[in-house]
């Protein structure tokens, strides 16, 4: 599949110069010599001990073996003893909170707040993610004002002017929930490519995200069976992947199980989406975990199961309240999504999400999702690690290692853990790019860990620094960089207490 798709890549209609423009990378100026330092390449099950990386221009130069004597001018030394060198983990899956999206929110306690001109909002969420390790995110869809941020942020850190992950903005595309009703209760209002019901609407909405820039294609549970084929085949002809839900089913104009494997995306969103398909024929059936995997396995597609994101909202149906946060993360997370993991905001926490019809069956849905997982993984199916962040619960950066430990607890090896995170994520959303393996001629963006986590993958949380984009950041430049954004969070909470008491 994803040879395919760069086969037809090479042959797509050329980006607007809006794109081109957003998608011009400036090669780091600078060099970085990691000494005597385990090396995990990630792609193969190798370990190299006690070798000299060096990175330059944004690139892995050269990796000299042990005991050869490397001497390379004007570079920056970083002490690699004792210390791991890995691949950078993507999220490949979560929704970025972004300056826009709290301009487009109709929360009267956010909307309008003053966010002041540096963008010191954004690039405190960026942050985050490379103090988690994070190198890479690929967000799902959003509001129109969070996605102009994110095609900007995009731009702004692959030119090097903002610290962050190397970003892929996805375009959601989405019919009217009308369309697919099984028992219709008012008319589908009139297909547009902003909401299509139709195959040339579909096609056309792909078109535009591609002429926008957009690095991918999001297809949406509400697209009716030929709008579904049309957006899925239309953006392999345009070189976009697609990731997303998988259609409803059971209406007139609704796909089957059939067409939805015969037409495949490139990735499914979620592994409950697979089970939200056996909740429709077979009740969360043991035998429908085979049926569906072997489907998921001839299909060609790809998984991220997002385990974690189940896994939380169980936890806040049961318990009725958000969980921890690991660790001192929680004193990380921003006052904006702070307030959307209360009521009225959280609707997990809610009495219509507790009451709503097969409620009961979350629990099992989540041990439906970790069983399909575990087969999917056992037939070869590739796995990529996402999030849902910020969803109530999980914040941005920590939860990629929240879930790269739900992996591992169902029979990953870490090795094969830490490709999901990072290989996986390239060959799905950047192919061309490289590997995203620790190897000579690779992008360096790359993660230094302080122990070994092919020991415990519980250890891809402690972390001395990374490569973002090829340039070098310890942690206690990132600590020092989130620290000077303090003051304006503080300010932040401010402005969103003084409003909520106003409205009181």
């Amino acid at each position: 599949m994803f040879a395919y798709l760069l086969g037809l890549a090479l042959g797509a209609a050329p980006a607007t110069a809006a794109a081109q423009t957003a998608a011009t990378t400036a090669p780091p100026a600078g060099t970085w010599v990691v000494s005597d330092v385990t090396v995990i390449p990630a792609d193969t099950d190798e370990v190299w001990m006690h070798r000299t990386v060096v990175i330059r221009d944004g690139k892995i130069a050269r990796i000299f073996p042990q005991g050869t004597k490397a001497k390379v001018n004007n570079a920056t030394v970083v002490d690699g003893r004792g210390k791991f060198l890995v691949p950078g983990f993507v999220d490949a899956h979560l929704h970025i909170a972004t300056e826009g999206a709290i301009r487009d929110s109709k929360d009267a306690a956010i909307a309008g707040l003053d966010l002041g001109q540096e963008h010191r909002y954004d690039r405190q969420i960026m942050l985050r993610f490379l103090k988690a390790g994070v190198t890479g995110a690929a967000n799902l869809g959003g509001s129109a004002g969070s996605d102009e941020d994110l095609l900007r942020l995009r731009g702004e850190i692959d030119a090097g002017r903002i610290d962050g992950p190397k970003l892929y903005v996805g375009k959601r595309i989405n019919g009217p929930r009308a369309a697919v009703a099984i028992k219709p209760t008012q008319p589908a209002p009139a297909s547009k490519p902003e909401s299509p019901s139709t195959a040339a609407d579909g096609i056309a909405a792909v078109r535009r995200a591609r002429e926008r820039g957009y690095d991918f294609i999001k297809p949406y549970q509400f697209l009716n069976r030929e709008t579904y084929r049309a957006i899925v085949e239309e953006s392999a002809r345009r070189g976009l992947i697609t990731t997303g839900h998988l259609p409803e089913l059971g209406c007139a104009s609704c796909a089957d199980r059939a067409f939805v494997f015969a037409h495949p995306m490139t990735n499914i969103a979620h592994s409950e989406e697979l089970a939200r398909f056996a909740r429709v024929e077979h009740d969360l059936s043991p035998d429908d975990v085979e049926r569906l995997a072997d489907a998921v396995s001839a299909s060609g597609m790809s998984v991220t199961p997002t385990l974690v994101t189940l896994k939380t909202i169980v936890d806040m149906y049961v318990h009725r309240q958000v969980p921890a946060v690991p660790g001192d993360w929680a004193a990380s997370v921003d006052p904006v999504t702070r307030l959307d993991w209360v009521p009225p905001a959280n609707r997990y926490l809610s009495r219509a999400f507790r009451e709503q019809d097969g409620a009961d069956t979350f629990s099992a849905g989540y041990d439906f999702a970790r069983v399909l997982t575990r087969a999917l993984w056992k037939r070869g199916v590739p796995l990529t690690v996402g999030t849902d962040a910020a969803l109530p619960g999980l914040a941005f950066g920590v939860s990629v290692q929240q879930e790269m430990i739900e992996l591992g607890e169902i029979g990953l090896k870490p090795v094969e853990v830490l490709r999901a995170a990072s290989i996986n994520a390239h060959r799905l959303f950047d192919p061309q790019a490289g590997s995203g393996a620790v190897r000579e001629g690779q992008n360096a963006n790359l993660v230094l860990l302080e122990a070994d986590p092919l020991a415990d993958i519980q250890n891809v949380s402690k972390i001395a620094g990374v490569f973002a984009q090829g340039r070098w950041l310890p942690m206690a430049e990132i600590d020092r960089k989130l620290a000077q954004g303090e003051a304006f969070e503080r300010e932040l909470e401010q402005q969103i207490r003084r409003r909520k008491h106003a409205a009181h």
